[in-house]
């Protein structure tokens, strides 16, 4: 009995196994509630991981810290990643993040007009139209959206305006629709003045892939182990965010720093449980198409295997 008792404290007083720690770069949005709530969940920990997350408000700027080794993993989005790709980013897509809907509404962005101003597509055309950036993943998909109501580019006037000051130039009359994002899609409906005329993701690429996890493709061959229970720990947080929405609506108010007041008005985005290659490889088509990609790139290659 004493000597059980000897190993029994031997085995309560050994160290804790060492953690491998990771350090991420998430956007300051919805998009990373997965990682947020592996992290709130502790499921990284026990997976033996230890993030560090920093937060920065956009892919491009994310990715000249990941390719300079200050970062292990960051969150971007389709777009910004394909583009980096092709510009010499040798980088692999390790865990889903925001997914497109298959039908409206959808937390992507909502073309917005003044009530009664345009019934359909083709009332906007030669009008201005406030986008964030153009050339950005909202661009593409507005349009996108066009193009398949038979509006070509060339008939758009498209503004730059950053999604917090959309809303007021619509409201008096200086841009005719704007690209609009949540929380600031939720705030002007709540006006009463406006309408949405189309969702543009939701229109032309249903349950695309918005926004993965990735990493230098080098790393993920020094560091697999860790990089695949990174992915399955941001898994069992998408699951989750997924199937509490409750709870995933209180986790966004505390990381985004969201107005409680539009807690439960807000959409929470879908979030994926796997990074879907085919849906990548869409993505890359629409970019070739609309000439935000010069050559294919075999997204196949790119997508970690878990198993």
């Amino acid at each position: 009995m004493a000597a059980a008792g000897l190993a029994i404290a031997g085995l309560a007083s050994a160290p804790a196994l060492a953690q491998t720690k990771i350090r991420l770069i998430a956007l300051p949005f919805s998009e990373s509630l997965g990682a947020v709530i592996a992290m709130k969940e502790g499921y990284f920990k026990e997976a033996g991981l230890e993030i560090e997350m920093t937060k920065m408000p956009g892919a491009a700027m994310m990715v000249p810290v990941l390719q300079s080794g200050r970062a292990d993993i960051i969150l971007s989005n389709t777009v910004t990643t394909l583009q980096a790709i092709e510009q010499g980013l040798d980088a692999t897509l390790l865990a889903p993040s925001a997914v497109v809907r298959a039908k409206a509404p959808d937390s992507t962005t909502a073309l917005m007009v003044r009530k009664g101003t345009a019934r359909s597509l083709k009332d906007l055309v030669g009008k201005r139209i406030a986008i964030n950036v153009i050339n950005s993943t909202a661009w593409l998909y507005m349009v996108g959206m066009f193009d398949k109501h038979g509006i070509s580019r060339d008939q758009l006037r498209f503004v730059e305006i950053p999604f917090p000051q959309m809303n007021d130039p619509l409201l008096n009359g200086q841009i005719d629709a704007i690209g609009q994002v949540e929380p600031f899609k939720t705030v002007l409906l709540g006006t009463g003045k406006v309408e949405a005329l189309g969702y543009s993701y939701v229109e032309v690429q249903p349950n695309a892939d918005i926004t993965q996890y990735i990493a230098l493709t080098s790393w993920v061959k020094e560091h697999r182990d860790a990089a695949v229970k990174f992915a399955r720990a941001v898994i069992r947080g998408s699951k989750l965010a997924n199937s509490n929405e409750a709870a995933t609506r209180q986790i966004n108010v505390e990381f985004t720093r969201l107005n409680p007041t539009l807690k439960d008005k807000v959409q929470i985005p879908r979030f994926g449980t796997e990074v879907n290659g085919e849906e990548v490889r869409k993505t890359m088509e629409l970019m070739l198409k609309f000439g935000l990609l010069k050559k294919p790139i075999d997204v196949s290659s790119r997508v970690m295997k878990l198993d």
